[in-house]
């Protein structure tokens, strides 16, 4: 095995010192973090809080209200006016050369408080800081991708073109107007810049629903928003569960584009709800993501890699593999080198130097991670590494031991995504009964093949029904290409972080012009 290859290690935290700013923010001078809305705090109509807590301690972080129907109400009021402004100079309006002032400056306030906001994903998400660090750089990258997209996009009105005697046509191009973002707890940071930069650019006002494990990077955000000079009512914050805020948004007809990302149950059930009064929606529901091991791979050097990917985020990211189909002359080494990966995870605190794996993010999805292990064992896979319950000195989150299993092509013993450190491996006889057994499950989010063979990685990869395909690496991003899913796992429009998700965030209409008669 190569040297640089036995270095690979899973996201690792160093020390995180929670900064005095941060916890000034949760403490609110003893009040409940309250909604932004129209640039004003509101407390919320139905006189509900919830705590927000760090899943590795369960230390109450913060005490936020809850939006209900009348806050969602009065903030799509709010963003329309924004939108339309009084007699025009709405932020529609606005140059596109005010619009990037503006992105530019929260960017840099971003940046000036990033200790922060790295506390928000640390803290209330969970994070390693290894990874938190890797979320934070996405709001600066984000920003700067789609200013360049809103920069050479043509709004308004295209090239006019003859389609009949005396009849000419062209078409313009709009902001939709009031969009909102459903937000997860898994990467509220990189989430949240995905939703709003494109939408903001386009011209439209947003509404962000933050998840209500993950609320406090979303408020923040919104306050240095107000801080860099966003007029009031383009961006609003609705903090609340899912099914009373997010079930309102999805409601109200005035919201008139909705981004998701969250469960397939969830996801479906939005889109019901908006397909009653017409709002589109774009959604990406999660993974049970897939890797190819050709014969030809080191299975220890590919174990090392697959394994970083397993657990990235303790594996609470949507393309996490989950189900790894790895030749059978290899099988054997591979799953030992795998177990030996995985055994090694250094379980702890997330702000402790070395953790590798921390706490899950709430006891629901503990219970259910907990669930599926059986569930593995009981549909037939054969366990390597049992999982179940961890312990982690003076600390009461939410801990997990990793798991693996062994299966049999026959044997389908994975068919949901799980959401932790969890994975099947099993041997087959060909790269296309791999690919087959890949390609059976419903999701289709992220999918890689391991192999020297380039040319046949690229092949295999083409075959994939997941939107993500990866040669030699998984969880795989860059701005310029679509991330979106197939299958259950998402649609309609282009994903995120390309050209396409810009235009996602607008609508066309076509005008025709005919000569007046006689």
């Amino acid at each position: 095995m190569a040297t640089a290859e036995s270095d690979v290690q899973a996201f690792t935290a160093r020390a995180f010192s929670t900064p005095g700013k941060f916890e000034e923010f949760c403490g609110n001078g003893g009040q409940a973090l309250r909604g932004i809305i129209g640039g004003r705090r509101v407390q919320g109509s139905m006189n509900a809080t919830f705590q927000t807590v760090d899943p590795g301690s369960q230390e109450v972080l913060a005490t936020v209200c809850e939006m209900g129907e009348a806050e969602v109400a009065l903030a799509v009021e709010s963003a329309q006016k924004a939108f339309d402004g009084t007699n025009g100079g709405g932020w529609r309006d606005c140059p596109l050369e005010d619009r990037i002032s503006l992105v530019k400056k929260l960017v840099e306030l971003c940046d000036r408080d990033r200790d922060v906001l790295l506390a928000c994903e640390i803290r209330d998400g969970g994070k390693v800081s290894e990874l938190a660090e890797g979320d934070f750089t996405q709001i600066r990258e984000c920003a700067e991708y789609f200013i360049g997209v809103a920069s050479r996009v043509q709004m308004g009105d295209s090239e006019a073109m003859g389609v009949a005697s005396g009849v000419k046509g062209f078409t313009f191009r709009e902001p939709w107007g009031v969009v909102a973002g459903i937000i997860p707890w898994n990467y509220p940071i990189v989430l949240t810049s995905w939703f709003i930069f494109p939408a903001l650019l386009a011209g439209n006002t947003v509404l962000i629903k933050p998840a209500e494990d993950t609320p406090l990077s979303a408020l923040y955000i919104a306050s240095l928003a107000e801080e860099a000079g966003f007029p009031p009512g383009v961006i609003n914050v609705l903090p609340g569960r899912g099914e009373i805020t997010g079930q309102c948004i999805a409601e109200h007809p005035g919201v008139r584009y909705i981004s998701f990302t969250g469960s397939p149950g969830v996801g479906q059930s939005i889109l019901r709800t908006c397909d009653r009064h017409g709002t589109r929606m774009k959604r990406e529901m999660g993974g049970n993501g897939s890797a190819i091991v050709l014969g030809d791979a080191d299975p220890e050097v590919v174990a090392r890699r697959v394994g970083r990917y397993v657990n990235q985020h303790y594996g609470q990211t949507c393309c996490t593999i989950h189900r790894v189909y790895v030749d059978q002359k290899i099988a054997d080494s591979f799953v030992d080198a795998q177990r030996a990966f995985m055994e090694a995870l250094k379980i702890g605190y997330q702000t402790d130097e070395g953790t590798q794996l921390g706490s899950v993010i709430n006891p629901t999805q503990q219970q259910r991670i907990l669930q599926a292990q059986n569930e593995t064992v009981s549909r037939g896979g054969q366990a390597i590494l049992e999982g179940g319950l961890a312990e982690v000195v003076g600390k009461e989150g939410f801990y997990l031991k990793p798991a693996l299993y062994r299966t049999t092509p026959e044997v389908d013993c994975n068919p949901l995504e799980v959401f932790h450190t969890f994975a099947t491996v099993c041997p087959v006889e060909s790269a296309e009964q791999a690919l087959a057994l890949a390609n059976r499950s419903p999701y289709g989010l992220g999918a890689s093949v391991w192999t020297r063979d380039l040319e046949r990685g690229i092949d295999l990869a083409k075959q994939f029904r997941d939107g993500t395909c990866q040669i030699n690496c998984h969880n795989s991003m860059a701005y310029g290409l679509p991330y979106g899913g197939q299958g259950i796992s998402g649609g309609p429009g282009g994903g995120v972080n390309c050209e396409d998700t810009f235009l996602d965030y607008t609508q066309v209409k076509a005008v025709y012009v005919a000569d007046y008669p006689g």
